[in-house]
């Protein structure tokens, strides 16, 4: 989506947008040192509340519907997965607020709804499960063949709009509010906010929910809609201008063209580099994230471990994260590492780390599952920069929107693939009763430890002078904003 940003000053820095400004625009007037760093903090807080949810269901749902309720793995996982499917959602949202602003605010009012919406979809959650697994064929006073899988596909159906809604227009606020000189270090706190919202949430669900009961989980899921409004609301309240009549985000047809698609999608089939770059994200992104929804019920199933305990896992990983974020961090400082070389020593390691939770499983052993997810989010963090960077860079002057959304749709539709292709393998190889639970989520860590590897070989295939570059702070700044949406 691109996004047009309005001349602003910034600390008295004068900072103009990269297209031609009109005559006459207004320009804002300086807000003060303190009331920036304020500011810098509030869009911090929507990717906080974001963390929340994710917290609810990529490590606690999952594992209940599964595990104590005994719904197919592949079902759960597939209605966690199609939130990523829904990611056009974001250029039509996007672009429709751009062009129809509620009480003169082209984004507050869409983010604000967009995290309501989807925080009211996941406090549905523990009224749909229960039907899901006693009664399928009924939901309330409605009863049809399947109705409550329907209706769980429904909701998280709405949970994904909500969050594409949210999501496009968090980005857009960024940009729009925020001058590029510091963009950088608001967007990499912002997105170290989604990690750090993950960690205190799931802190706070062990402790509310430490086994599972369905009246407890339903109080638990029924505070996200004020968790997620009030925190969402903190963190935009006074932060977007208020536009007056005439003063609108797109200013005319000639800044909202963007050629023909069809042109576009021709250069880039016919592009050998672009092609593999395409394959190098998509296979990545499918080998790294094929646990993400059902390591919760590997531990409960191999190392027999409560509610409480699984919810430690991505817990133990975003520290690992942040850990190797920060070493890359400095790394980036000193300007020492290519992104090619980033992103092969961050694959390797995800392997690494993949083949020892594999040994973990054969072995039953939580300690070597705890380290390896300490290493898979520490080198996690060298691939994440290095990758985003490239993604930023690979792109040309002309066609930067299209390709960032080419980047991204790769990650969405990888990511929803990983999701629906979890929860498939646990199926068709555990819950089936064709193989025991330790060799069977030992195969499917191997696969990912696999697929991960093989990435590589498409990388190494991308013949681009940006990827072979060191990566420096500004380029490292642009990646973080790349995560945003």
């Amino acid at each position: 989506m691109a996004v047009w940003l309005d001349d602003c000053h910034w600390n008295g820095v004068n900072v103009r947008r990269s297209d031609q400004t009109n005559p006459g625009e207004k320009v804002m007037p300086a807000p003060s040192k303190i009331k920036g760093i304020v500011q810098a903090f509030q869009l911090t807080l929507p990717r906080a509340a974001a963390g929340w949810l994710f917290a609810l269901l990529t490590s606690n749902f999952n594992r209940i519907a599964i595990y104590e309720l005994g719904i197919a793995a592949v079902i759960v996982t597939s209605m966690l997965g199609l939130y990523h499917f829904l990611s056009p959602f974001q250029v039509i949202y996007g672009r429709i607020a751009d062009r129809a602003p509620i009480f003169g605010l082209h984004r507050t009012p869409y983010i604000v709804l967009g995290m309501v919406l989807s925080a009211v979809a996941v406090a549905l959650l523990p009224y749909i499960v229960i039907p899901m697994a006693e009664h399928p064929d009924a939901i309330g006073f409605i009863a049809f063949p399947y109705a409550a899988y329907v209706a769980g596909f429904l909701v998280l159906i709405v949970f994904g709009i909500g969050f594409a809604m949210a999501g496009a227009n968090h980005l857009a606020l960024v940009a729009e509010v925020i001058p590029e000189r510091s963009r950088g270090i608001v967007t990499a706190l912002i997105w170290t906010m989604l990690i750090i919202g993950m960690i205190a949430s799931l802190q706070f669900i062990r402790g509310y929910m430490p086994d599972y009961d369905i009246d407890t989980m339903k109080s638990l899921y029924f505070l996200s809609v004020p968790v997620v409004a009030i925190v969402t609301l903190l963190g935009v309240i006074g932060v977007e201008p208020r536009r007056v009549k005439g003063d609108a985000v797109i200013q005319n047809k000639e800044q909202d063209s963007h050629g023909s698609l069809k042109d576009f999608v021709v250069a880039v089939y016919h592009d050998a580099a672009v092609r593999n770059f395409f394959l190098f994200i998509f296979l990545f992104q499918i080998g790294y994230s094929l646990q993400d929804n059902i390591l919760e019920v590997f531990g409960a199933e191999v190392l027999n471990m409560t509610v409480g305990e699984t919810g430690r896992f991505q817990q133990i990983w975003g520290g690992g994260a942040i850990v190797g974020m920060f070493v890359m961090g400095l790394l980036v400082f000193k300007g020492s590492l290519s992104k090619r070389n980033a992103i092969t020593l961050g694959i390797s390691g995800i392997s690494l780390s993949l083949l020892m939770l594999s040994y973990g499983a054969l072995n039953s052993g939580s300690d070597i599952v705890n380290l390896s997810l300490v290493i898979m989010g520490f080198f996690n963090g060298f691939a994440l920069v290095g990758t985003l960077t490239a993604m930023m860079e690979f792109t040309t002057e002309s066609e930067r929107g299209a390709y960032i959304g080419l980047w991204g749709l790769a990650i969405a539709f990888a990511n929803g693939i990983a999701s629906m292709m979890g929860g498939q393998l646990v199926t068709l190889w555990i819950e089936s009763g064709l193989m025991a639970a330790t060799s069977g989520f030992a195969l499917i860590f191997v696969i990912e430890a696999l697929i991960t590897l093989s990435s590589l070989w498409f990388l190494w295939r991308v013949a681009h002078y940006s990827l072979d570059k060191n990566i420096n702070r500004d380029g490292m700044s642009k990646a973080m904003e790349a995560d945003l949406g």
